[in-house]
């Protein structure tokens, strides 16, 4: 070695520099801009309607308050005027009536009632079930107010009217279709009375026992209802049916029969079906039987009990 010191450079590390970092900028916020519409003055027409809409808004007000105060003056002087003239008693009834008569102004009055069916009615019993108690006659009375339902009730109220349908026919015409009750027997009340009935027991109306002397006369009973379902079966054997005379209902559970030949049959409680066809194959209203025996009873479904006519 030549003696020499060899110098190393001394290395030092400069720092890395940092990028320098991305400036944001804030988003300012759009501007708002406002247009200013001028607006242009009104005209004389626009002026004019703005006058006149404020007049008539006030007219409606004015003239509400008239009529409002006219209604409670009106009722007043009424008021007044009952109370000293003594007919305050009957204003319920006026004013209950009061929808009727303001409807009568307006026309579309009953001014006709025609019928169909109900040919055992006669037309002064017709008129009575439509005349209203208290608003009298239906004639001239508002059609439009007229209630089907309530009339259906009163017609039904005759004896002879199983159904009735109403038609109101505009302007002035109501319709009446009449289903009628078709008799079926007589009903002897125990006043001795007679009325006709239908095969339900319903009984129709009053009569005499010659004016339908084709039909069975029933008895023993207060409560004609009752029999309906009997006649309903004897009618299923025409035979002894149109050959009875008298049906007598007995402690309201059996019926005993009398036929126009004078032959009686005691009919039980329980298989009474069974009883008339024994009956009806014995021909009891027509045959020998009736002409040899005074009775037969079948109360006992196992006997038979008779008692033949004197010779």
């Amino acid at each position: 070695m030549d003696g020499r010191r060899r110098v190393v450079p001394k290395v030092t590390k400069k720092p890395a520099r940092k990028a320098p970092a991305k400036r944001t900028t804030a988003r300012r916020p759009a501007k708002k801009t406002t247009r200013k519409i001028a607006r242009r003055p009104a005209g004389k027409m626009e002026k004019l309607g703005q006058r006149l809409d404020q007049s008539a808004g006030l007219l409606a007000a004015g003239a509400f308050q008239l009529c409002l105060m006219g209604v409670v003056a009106g009722g007043l002087f009424i008021f007044l005027l009952s109370l000293f003239s003594g007919t305050l008693g009957t204003m319920p009834e006026r004013i209950a009536a009061a929808p009727e008569h303001v409807a009568r102004g307006f026309g579309a009055n009953v001014m006709r009632v025609t019928i169909a069916g109900g040919d055992d009615l006669s037309t002064r019993q017709i008129m009575g079930a439509l005349k209203d108690d208290q608003r009298g006659s239906i004639i001239g009375r508002p059609l439009f107010l007229i209630d089907p339902d309530k009339i259906r009730t009163r017609m039904k109220e005759l004896g002879p009217v199983a159904d009735v349908a109403v038609q109101k026919l505009y302007p002035d015409t109501l319709h009446l279709s009449v289903s009628s009750r078709s008799p079926r027997a007589l009903y002897q009340r125990a006043d001795g009375a007679y009325f006709v009935m239908d095969g339900e027991g319903i009984l129709m109306a009053r009569t005499e026992p010659t004016d339908y002397p084709e039909f069975p006369v029933v008895s023993g009973t207060n409560n004609p209802a009752e029999v309906g379902e009997f006649l309903t079966l004897l009618r299923r054997y025409p035979v002894l049916y149109t050959r009875t005379a008298v049906i007598k209902a007995v402690g309201g559970r059996r019926y005993d029969l009398r036929f126009r030949n004078g032959f009686e049959a005691m009919l039980p409680a329980d298989g009474t079906a069974q009883a008339l066809e024994r009956l009806q194959s014995l021909d009891a209203g027509i045959g020998s039987v009736g002409d040899n025996l005074n009775y037969l009873d079948l109360r006992d479904p196992d006997w038979a009990y008779y008692q033949p006519k004197a010779e």
